[in-house]
């Protein structure tokens, strides 16, 4: 078992190369990379969504680049970030709380043009 910060780790890891190769990837498809330590189900979205909060937050605090790494994880559904990742934009100041869906997928296509203009080809 992998203790929390070997899992935020590893998950950055992930993100760095799926941000190297310029794709995204959905939130099953970050599970299933990390060799499944959530099971699907009951509290999945919320598993998930905590240690996408934590990369994050571990990118942030390692390389001090001014955007949300785990903007590359989406749902499946709306390819867009789930609710928690707009909760922690609001927080950190860099997206007001809004309804608005077009809001929310220009802030996530800024995302992800600053991720894949730092590590394209890193």
């Amino acid at each position: 078992m992998s203790t929390p910060l070997e899992l935020t780790e590893a998950g950055l890891a992930v993100l760095r190369e799926y941000s190297a190769r310029g794709e995204t990837l959905t939130y099953g498809a970050l599970n299933r990379e990390l060799g499944s330590p959530f099971k699907h189900g009951g509290n999945f979205p919320g598993q998930i969504g905590r240690l996408c909060d934590d990369v994050n937050a571990h990118h942030d605090a390692t390389t001090g680049l001014p955007f949300m790494i785990s903007a590359l994880v989406h749902r499946g559904d709306t390819h867009l970030p789930g609710l928690g990742f707009f909760e922690l934009a609001d927080r950190l100041g860099a997206l007001p709380k809004t309804d608005d869906e077009q809001a929310k997928r220009r802030f996530v296509a800024d995302q992800l043009s600053a991720i894949f203009a730092h590590y394209r080809n890193w």
